[in-house]
C-alpha cells in the first residue's frame, strides 16, 4: 500500500467534501495469528459491528472476533459464523415481523450479500492508519456528499447499475459484504438497527467501496469540483485548499457545467 497516496486522498476528500466523520477502512482477519498481529486494540466487551465503524470514524480503531461481536446478523454476513436453517428459510425475519410473509423474508435473506469466506475477525480504523491495504472503505455522511462521491465514481468509471439497497443490514452487508463480493461501490440508506445502536444522524447515508478504487473515486470527486460546485461551496473548498497548502487545483468561480445550460 502506498501510504502517501492514501493520506493524500484523505486530504483531497476532506478539502472537497464537508466530512464530519473520518473515512475508515475494514480488513478481514482470517486466523488467530493474523488477528493478534493486526494493529488495533481488541474489543474488551461485546459491541455491534456498526458501532465499531462509528467509533473508528471518531479515530478509535478496533478489532473484534466472534467472542466480541454483539450482532450475530453482522457476524453472519461478514463470514464469522454460518447461517442456520432458521435464517436461510426466512423464519427468523418473518417471526420478527420485518417482512409480510415467509416467502418474502426468504427472498430477502437469499438476496442479502454474505461474504463467501470463513473469517476469524475484522479490524476497522481510519483508512490512513493502515500499514497494509484494507479490503473495504466506508464513508458515512450526508446526501450531498454521497452525490459528490457518486459523481466522482462516475467521472472515473461511468454508470454503475447494480446498487443493492434494502434498508437493513446497512453497515455490515450493504457497505461491507456487498462491496467486497462485487468488487464495486454501494450506497446504503442505513437501517433502523444501526441508527438506534450507533446513533447516526437522520440525514446520514452510508457508502462502501473496495479499497482498490478509493483513491480513484476521490480523484474523481476532486476533478469535478469546478464543474459541479456552486460559488458558495467553492469558497469553502478554496479556504480548505489554502489551509492544506494544496497547489494542485485552481478554483474557478461563476462557471460550472450548468452555467448557461437552461433556458430563461
Amino acid at each position: 500500500m502506498d501510504i502517501k497516496k492514501v493520506v493524500d486522498a484523505v486530504d483531497k476528500a476532506n478539502c472537497a467534501l464537508e466530512l464530519k466523520r473520518k473515512i475508515v477502512g475494514v480488513k478481514f482477519l482470517f486466523n488467530k495469528e493474523e488477528f493478534e498481529r493486526a494493529d488495533a486494540k481488541p474489543l474488551r466487551a461485546k459491541m455491534p459491528y456498526c458501532c465499531m465503524v462509528k467509533i473508528a470514524m471518531s479515530g478509535y480503531g478496533r478489532k473484534a472476533n466472534i467472542d466480541t461481536f454483539a450482532c450475530l446478523s453482522a457476524a453472519r454476513v461478514l463470514g464469522l459464523i454460518e447461517a442456520n436453517e432458521n435464517y436461510t428459510s426466512g423464519q427468523f425475519y418473518r417471526n420478527l415481523g420485518m417482512y409480510q410473509d415467509l416467502v418474502t423474508a426468504k427472498k430477502v435473506c437469499k438476496n442479502t450479500t454474505h461474504c463467501q469466506h470463513k473469517a476469524y475477525g475484522v479490524m476497522v480504523k481510519p483508512v490512513e492508519e493502515f500499514n497494509e491495504s484494507p479490503d473495504i472503505v466506508i464513508i458515512v455522511t450526508n446526501a450531498y456528499n454521497v452525490m459528490r462521491i457518486l459523481q466522482g465514481y462516475t467521472y472515473k468509471f461511468g454508470t454503475y447499475k447494480n446498487f443493492k439497497i434494502i434498508g437493513n443490514q446497512a453497515l455490515c452487508s450493504e457497505c461491507t459484504a456487498y462491496p467486497f463480493e462485487s468488487n464495486n461501490i454501494n450506497i446504503s440508506a442505513l437501517c433502523a438497527g444501526t441508527r438506534f445502536m450507533a446513533g447516526w444522524d437522520k440525514d446520514e447515508l452510508g457508502i462502501g467501496m473496495p479499497f482498490n478504487i478509493f483513491t480513484e473515486v476521490v480523484d474523481g470527486v476532486y476533478s469535478t469540483i469546478n464543474i459541479m460546485e456552486p460559488n458558495e461551496d467553492k469558497k469553502i473548498i478554496e479556504e480548505k485548499l489554502n489551509k492544506s497548502k494544496r497547489r494542485d487545483l485552481k478554483i474557478v468561480y461563476n462557471k460550472n457545467y450548468y452555467t448557461g445550460l437552461y433556458n430563461k
